[in-house]
């Protein structure tokens, strides 16, 4: 599911492939507190696209989106710890994570979370 939620995310945002230009200008995005950019940022690195692969800049991409109030960034790190993605598997990670994005309106993140809580 998370993984499928990456995918849509990518491509709603951003409506073309990816490139080495695009994660540069995401990462100034990011950098500049635009909350999207550091959930796609994070997605091209979780999945290695127009990026090397790397779980741990992944994770530093969407902590700082999730810490930014980037509802996305909270989901996909949320999924990240229930599937032990680059960090160890942790449900109560999970749950703290996919219950931010639900504090911050996603639906999807309501229903992830009520799925890993029971």
């Amino acid at each position: 599911m998370i993984r499928l939620l990456s995918a849509v995310l990518m491509l709603w945002f951003s409506g073309t492939c990816f490139a080495e230009a695009d994660a540069e200008r995401h990462k100034n995005g990011c950098d500049g507190g635009d909350v999207f950019s550091c959930a796609l940022l994070g997605s091209m690195y979780q999945w290695g696209d127009g990026v090397g692969q790397d779980s741990l800049k992944a994770i530093e991409y969407y902590e700082k989106g999730c810490d930014g109030g980037g509802g996305y960034s909270c989901l996909m790190l949320g999924g990240m710890y229930e599937e032990g993605l680059g960090v160890k598997q942790s449900d109560s990670q999970a749950l703290k994570f996919l219950g931010l994005a639900c504090d911050l309106e996603l639906e999807v993140g309501c229903a992830e979370f009520e799925k890993l809580k029971k």
